[in-house]
């Protein structure tokens, strides 16, 4: 099947918030009219958005297109895809068939919309830095605490030295201790923790390579990585816990983790064999 690659829409709506008032015009514009924007020029959107060509240039550069054309190849694959669930956790009025079809349509909504906002060349980079480091080290706390550890553990199983924070202290120390070609895999949906940021810092000082996990736009963590996966969620303002986030970041790390494996076949199939044969021991039958 051929890849189309998305994420035009996606990206919008997750850096909206972040960009100029003179692009998030142009933005909010194709976030209301995608349909007609797949058919417009350049200046077609200017005037429509009562914006200027210069914002609209600015815009997909911005968001990190090649040109106006891929963004618009983009947008259109999007809405073929594009759901209209609105999602909602809290309500008095959710049935049990109800929470389950919203369950399902944010994770899945979340999940295609995380792989649209993945660049092959970011994977790329990821595990080519985590195939050279002597030691890495994983940062979350909370939710993120959770893709930390999975990430750890994931690692370990193909060799690799690995260590696991969940807290400021704990990061700081172990990122004090790394070196240039060490890894620091920094986990943060909104790229604003404190914690995360911080031991962040406290790698790059270090001359480590910063890979982040974070949500799509200008962040504190964005800004200081040399590495960003970006995650996207359909998440509600009122939430129980991070739920689609969490699973987005899980297929991030899915996904690296693989690409990795298929780099060096022949030294981590070695290595998860050895792996698997000594926890078989320990499986009942």
């Amino acid at each position: 099947m051929l890849y189309m690659p998305g994420g035009g829409l996606v990206r919008l709506e997750e850096s909206l918030h972040d960009l100029p008032e003179s692009e998030a015009k142009v933005a909010r514009y194709i976030l209301e009219h995608p349909a007609e924007f797949v058919d417009m020029t350049v200046q077609d959107l200017s005037r429509e958005s009562h914006g200027s060509p210069a914002a609209v240039v600015r815009l997909w550069k911005s968001l990190g297109f090649k040109g106006y054309h891929d963004f618009k190849l983009r947008v259109a694959s999007d809405l073929q895809n594009k759901s209209q669930t609105r999602y909602v956790e809290l309500s008095s009025a959710s049935s049990f068939g109800s929470i389950l079809h919203s369950v399902e349509e944010s994770n899945l909504h979340s999940i295609q919309n995380t792989l649209r906002l993945l660049q092959e060349s970011d994977v790329k980079a990821a595990a080519h830095a985590l195939s050279q480091a002597a030691r890495t080290v994983t940062m979350g706390v909370g939710a993120s605490a959770v893709v930390a550890d999975d990430i750890a553990q994931k690692l370990m199983r193909i060799g690799h030295t690995v260590s696991s924070a969940h807290d400021f202290h704990q990061g700081a120390m172990l990122a004090a201790q790394l070196e240039a070609d060490d890894v620091l895999i920094a986990v943060s949906y909104s790229g604003t923790t404190s914690d995360v940021v911080e031991v962040a810092e406290v790698a790059q000082s270090r001359g480590a390579t910063v890979i982040a996990l974070t949500r799509f736009g200008d962040t504190p963590l964005s800004r200081l990585c040399d590495i960003a996966l970006h995650i996207s969620a359909v998440e509600p303002k009122v939430r129980v816990a991070a739920t689609a986030s969490r699973i987005s970041a899980l297929v991030i790390v899915d996904t690296v983790f693989i690409y990795l494996a298929n780099q060096e076949k022949d030294r981590v199939y070695a290595a998860l064999e050895a792996t698997r044969q000594v926890i078989s021991k320990h499986k009942m039958e």
